[in-house]
């Protein structure tokens, strides 16, 4: 027996029991090296869906800047933001912003009760499409999707800007959320529970409208000579300029002009500041364009807010340029073609003007029609030019890229209020570069 213990190298009364203890301490070892794996796993899980959520409510909230924009530049919505032809809804700018043609400056519009107007949008999976409600007074009304569908909402506020020496200028404010709920989406309130919120905000500034105001009636790049015009300035605080032309001007206009301020003293005639010489790769129509627009025509026209009308060889008439105004308000025109007011009914009113750009020419075979706004021409034929037609009215101001012909009887009237509200609320509104962030301001 003693041989076989010492052959097996055991010894008496042996049991095993530090192996036992060695085997316990690498066991919990092991434990806690896997509790502590599973922590951080669990961690970053956590991370990863903080992560998820923030990253989805910024998206939301950027993309609700995008729409706010595009809102801006849009024509007439029902109370879901949708484009409407009912010429009792209104578009977006008016709907929630207000222009003061004085000054120039843009605020907010606020419901009757003095609160805050706040345009919502959230997106629904089911239609896979965003659900907005865009009230002209009161809050929004949206129902948030059933169950537990993921569903991102924004919120959208408009600021005008401190500072009184900025004309043209809103704040948007866009809130973002994970799911559709008021505490959530609110500019000043705190975040909900395991719910991402994000706040973005960006400058706007209305641009694309005519930056530089005519100072005559009728400004012409060639001879005025249609001794049957009537033109007339009445404004002092524009100094009374009739015609405005860098070539002659036909003595026998009938003139109207600021009391005591001489007939011959309200035009300009052969101003070589307006003959702008040609600079690649622009033509001398572009740079003459560009000195009223601040853009060439190329890319004036691209902007969002521009609606265009193709008239084709025939050109447009008078209901196809009302049609396109009354569904675009405050929206600039640009027309392919001559135009023709072949019908009766004003062209804009004194409180709703329009920008017209007319690649053609403009003659009036309907009388007693008035265009309320800016008129831009720029005739196929710069020498010939404007070859006038028929009697009608202009209320605000005309500028024509080229000479000035015809036997029209139709007058022109400078209106400094008309031309006034085009310069303020009549564009294309536009992000300012810089102006973007990612918090929240008072």
């Amino acid at each position: 027996m003693s041989a076989l213990r010492r052959m097996s190298g055991l010894k008496p009364g042996q049991k095993g029991a530090a192996t036992l203890v060695v085997v316990m301490v690498l066991f919990f070892i092991v434990s806690m090296v896997a509790a502590y794996t599973s922590r951080n796993m669990i961690f970053e899980q956590r991370t990863g869906i903080n992560q998820y959520r923030s990253t989805q409510s910024l998206e939301a909230a950027d993309a609700g800047l995008e729409w706010a924009l595009m809102m801006l530049n849009g024509g007439r919505i029902n109370d879901a933001c949708e484009a409407s032809t009912d010429l009792t809804d209104t578009s977006f700018r008016d709907r929630y912003l207000a222009f003061n043609t004085s000054t120039g400056i843009v605020s907010a519009r606020l419901q009757s009760g003095g609160t805050q107007l706040t345009p919502t949008c959230v997106f629904d999976q089911a239609s896979g499409r965003w659900q907005c409600s865009c009230p002209e007074d009161g809050d929004p009304t949206l129902a948030g999707p059933s169950g537990n569908q993921i569903a991102p909402a924004f919120r959208v506020r408009f600021r005008a800007i401190a500072t009184t020496n900025q004309p043209g200028l809103i704040r948007i404010d866009v809130v973002g959320c994970t799911r559709l709920d008021n505490n959530c989406l609110g500019l000043t309130g705190a975040s909900v529970p395991n719910e991402g919120r994000s706040i973005v905000g960006a400058i706007a500034l209305i641009s694309g409208r005519s930056m530089v105001m005519p100072r005559a009636a009728l400004t012409a790049r060639g001879d005025v000579s249609v001794s049957t015009l009537a033109v007339s300035n009445v404004r002092v605080a524009d100094g009374g300029i009739t015609v405005h032309a860098s070539g002659t001007i036909d003595p026998g206009l009938s003139l109207t002009t600021i009391a005591g301020n001489a007939l011959g003293g309200s035009t300009i005639p052969d101003d070589t500041t307006m003959d702008l010489p040609a600079l690649a790769p622009f033509s001398v129509s572009e740079r003459f364009f560009a000195s009223m627009m601040l853009l060439p025509p190329q890319r004036w026209i691209q902007q969002p807010a521009v609606v265009t009308l193709n008239c084709g060889i025939g050109g447009c008439d008078a209901a196809q340029v009302r049609d396109a105004i009354e569904a675009n308000p405050r929206r600039p025109l640009w027309i392919n073609g001559d135009l023709s007011v072949d019908s009766s009914g004003d062209i804009g009113s004194a409180t709703a003007p329009v920008l017209m750009v007319i690649n053609g020419s403009l003659t009036f075979s309907t009388p007693s029609v008035t265009i309320h706004g800016l008129l831009l021409l720029r005739p196929a034929d710069p020498t010939t030019g404007w070859v006038t037609s028929g009697a009608g009215r202009i209320n605000g101001a005309i500028v024509v890229d080229g000479a000035v012909t015809g036997t029209v009887t139709t007058s022109i009237e400078y209106n400094g209020t008309v031309l006034a509200a085009v310069r303020t609320g009549v564009g294309n509104f536009s992000r300012v570069s810089g102006s973007w962030r990612d918090w929240s301001m008072p």
